[in-house]
């Protein structure tokens, strides 16, 4: 059990055909995990983790990892700009101890961390999905709409002017538990 190893682990989280396949930690917001491993070591890649109070049972439950140039941690969510790519890999797999879910990617794009911030502050629920919607570099159809939302989050190279980088790909699904 992976609690045996962390007790951090809150679930697991697989993107099919990528190399998206990791545990996901729940951090108490002092970001440590942005450089130790599930395994609780030093590490540069980090971990794949929430701040979210209580995720997966909030509307909306934003998991963190970084983007590295060795392909692992969340290096695949940039491959979410291309259109194929996104049709190909629209389905997330999230499992808990407790419940399995499944999110279905509605929008992807790719903009400042800070701007996203202010833009999304204020929004209820609603207003919410429709600027993911509307800032989604496609438009995806036909996705059945629930009441929660995943939301994928890493480090842009597009359009960087700073060091460290501001921009951010976001990933934005709605999420729905499975049997």
């Amino acid at each position: 059990m992976l609690k045996n190893i962390n007790k951090d682990i809150i679930g697991w989280i697989e993107i099919e055909d990528t190399n998206i396949n990791y545990p996901i930690l729940k951090d108490d917001s002092n970001l440590k995990y942005l450089k130790h491993s599930y395994d609780d070591s030093f590490s540069t890649s980090g971990s794949i983790f929430t701040i979210t109070k209580n995720p997966f049972e909030e509307n909306i439950t934003t998991i963190y990892g970084h983007n590295m140039k060795t392909g692992l941690m969340f290096s695949d969510l940039g491959k979410y700009m291309n259109r194929n790519f996104l049709y190909k890999h629209q389905v997330i797999y999230i499992y808990t101890e407790n419940k399995d879910y499944k999110a279905t990617i509605f929008s992807v794009y790719s903009g400042n961390i800070f701007e996203e911030e202010d833009n999304i502050e204020n929004l209820s629920f609603e207003e919410e999905i429709k600027y993911y919607e509307k800032s989604s570099k496609y438009l995806v159809d036909n996705i059945e709409k629930s009441k929660k939302i995943l939301k994928l989050s890493t480090c842009s190279y597009l359009n960087n002017r700073t060091v460290p980088t501001t921009q951010r790909y976001f990933i934005v699904a709605f999420l729905e538990e499975i049997n």
